[in-house]
């Protein structure tokens, strides 16, 4: 018997041993590899625990500063949702190099706004805190979402230090880096001001959902809070911007962005929108390589 000996594995020796007709291989290995931590509790409110899915590059793909992270909140039309489905899409990001931290919100049948902000808020301090811990940089830190996720990622970027929607001290203790907004509403009260496939106005419907089951239209008080624009151009610095939304969305009307990045540009933010031809409300072509590719070079350039 040979004792086994205590080595680097990367100092293990090659085998000696052949086999006729087997077939030497040295493959490229030019692709990040990642962990997949599941359920990762970011946040407790009464006995509902909030949870993260954290996708991780291997250790070896990771710099000492760690990686940029992605908060990534999927889209439910302000439900419950269902983040594991967004499981493949996020690894999409994460083979990029990216730390991606698939974010699960309170459902507005649960609690309405400001909720999903608040979470993903909490979501992005807890991630400040234990970045090192997941080989991410605390200071590269960029929220991204798809429809009702788009919008909290929009809310929860925008809004640093608007008191109503902070809950701690620092006030910006979760500011970001970056904002990316895939067909995200922007002002719930002018949802069927353009044709859609679905009401958006009545109490059942996800915005009135979103506003404690109410009449959007009956209750400006409460809808008006929820308007990403009405919450730019107050001089606050804003991180930069990145917009897509299906040219044919039948449920959130593509005007929807195109009022978002009229006002991000009347304020001098940096905003990027783009348009994607014959695109509905989301799809393949939101995790196309040319997509995937622009938010690669947008995360790079926002986190230098």
């Amino acid at each position: 018997m040979i004792q086994p000996i205590n080595i680097p594995w990367n100092e293990f020796p090659k085998s000696e041993a052949v086999s006729e007709g087997m077939i030497p291989l040295s493959p490229k290995c030019d692709k990040v590899t990642c962990e997949y931590l599941p359920d990762v509790v970011y946040q407790t409110r009464g006995e509902t625990e909030l949870h993260l899915q954290l996708l991780i590059p291997c250790e070896e793909f990771c710099p000492p500063e760690g990686v940029p992270l992605i908060v990534l909140i999927p889209g439910s039309a302000f439900h419950k949702q269902e983040v594991k489905r967004w499981l493949f899409q996020g690894m999409l990001l994460a083979v990029r190099g990216f730390a991606v931290a698939m974010t699960e919100y309170r459902g507005s049948e649960e609690a309405p706004f400001p909720a999903q902000t608040l979470d993903a808020k909490a979501a992005i301090r807890f991630l400040k805190r234990h970045a090192r811990e997941y080989r991410a940089n605390p200071e590269k830190i960029v929220v991204m979402g798809d429809s009702s996720g788009g919008h909290t990622a929009l809310m929860a970027g925008l809004t640093c230090g608007i008191s109503a929607l902070e809950e701690e001290e620092p006030l910006c203790g979760s500011s970001v880096r970056g904002v990316i907004d895939s067909y995200g509403p922007t002002d719930i009260s002018k949802m069927n001001d353009e044709l859609s496939v679905q009401n958006h106005v009545s109490p059942d419907s996800p915005e009135g959902y979103l506003i404690g089951r109410k009449n959007v239209l009956d209750h400006p008080e409460l809808a008006g809070p929820t308007v990403v624009m009405n919450y730019l151009g107050d001089g606050r610095p804003l991180p930069p911007v990145l917009i897509f939304h299906g040219s044919n969305d039948p449920l959130v009307a593509f005007s929807q962005s195109c009022m978002l990045h009229d006002k991000l540009r009347e304020v001098g933010a940096d905003v990027t929108f783009y348009q994607i031809l014959g695109a509905h409300h989301g799809g393949r072509e939101f995790w196309s390589e040319d997509v995937l590719s622009i938010i690669e070079q947008f995360i790079r350039r926002v986190t230098a």
